[in-house]
């Protein structure tokens, strides 16, 4: 595969990305919207019901996890489901890009996508919200790379499974919508019933969420949530790589 290709492929899917106000809405938009909300009702004090951290201490992995899961299940798989049914998976295939570039593309646009997220929000946090730093940046940082290639291989499983655009759209976010709202990327799970946080616990997105927030509000690893992660990586990697139509 060629550097060249793959950088100028990656550079047209991310000029299309921005193109789409849906997607960068709900990817980058909606996230710091939310921030501005729920910091805007109150400040940073630590909270007993959150482990001694504040608000924002604990909402900022969420909404960190929010960018990932936003990119990696509703874009990812649409666009590679288009592009399957309109023959351009197929036609690359003749040319010397090959078709594993896009898939190369994808992954590194959902990588910049979510840390261009994950910017954002520190800094807007930390500026206006008087964020704390994490305990342990690099467990952090890990549990941020391990979650984004995690859920970019869950997001290149939909895209191998899911037959048509239309269709790869309303399961992708029939997935999505119930699993933002348990899993704590929207809301502290702190605030939710028992009864949905015990559906939290079987959703991946609960795990990225967890990852992030342990080593940022305690300083220490989630080993479980990590270790999950990591399994998502190699089992969706496998099944997508098993289980993708070109054509």
């Amino acid at each position: 595969m060629s550097t060249t290709a793959l950088v100028k492929t990656t550079w047209v899917e991310l000029k299309l990305f921005l193109r789409e106000p849906g997607a960068a809405f709900f990817s980058l938009v909606l996230p710091v919207l939310l921030l501005v909300l729920n910091g805007s009702t109150g400040g940073n004090e630590r909270q007993d019901a959150f482990g001694g951290a504040g608000l924002i201490d604990i909402l900022i992995p969420g909404y960190i996890a929010l960018v990932i899961a936003t990119f990696a299940m509703t874009n990812l798989p649409g666009v590679l489901a288009t592009y399957r049914e309109r023959g351009v998976l197929r036609r690359l295939q003749a040319t010397p890009v090959r078709p594993w570039t896009i898939l190369f593309a994808q992954l590194l646009v959902q990588s910049l996508v979510a840390t261009v997220g994950l910017v954002v929000l520190v800094a807007l946090g930390t500026t206006a919200f008087g964020l704390r730093s994490p305990e342990a940046p690099a467990a952090v940082l890990v549990a941020y790379v391990v979650a984004v290639f995690g859920f970019a291989a869950f997001g290149f499983v939909l895209a191998a499974v899911i037959p048509t655009a239309r269709t790869t759209s309303a399961l992708s976010f029939a997935l999505y919508l119930p699993m933002i709202f348990v899993s704590g990327s929207v809301m502290p799970r702190e605030a939710l019933p028992g009864w949905a946080q015990r559906v939290g616990d079987f959703m991946p997105l609960t795990y990225v969420v967890e990852a992030l927030k342990q080593p940022w509000i305690s300083g220490s690893t989630n080993v479980t949530a990590l270790g999950l992660l990591v399994a998502m990586i190699v089992a969706g990697t496998a099944l997508s790589s098993r289980l993708f139509r070109w054509a």
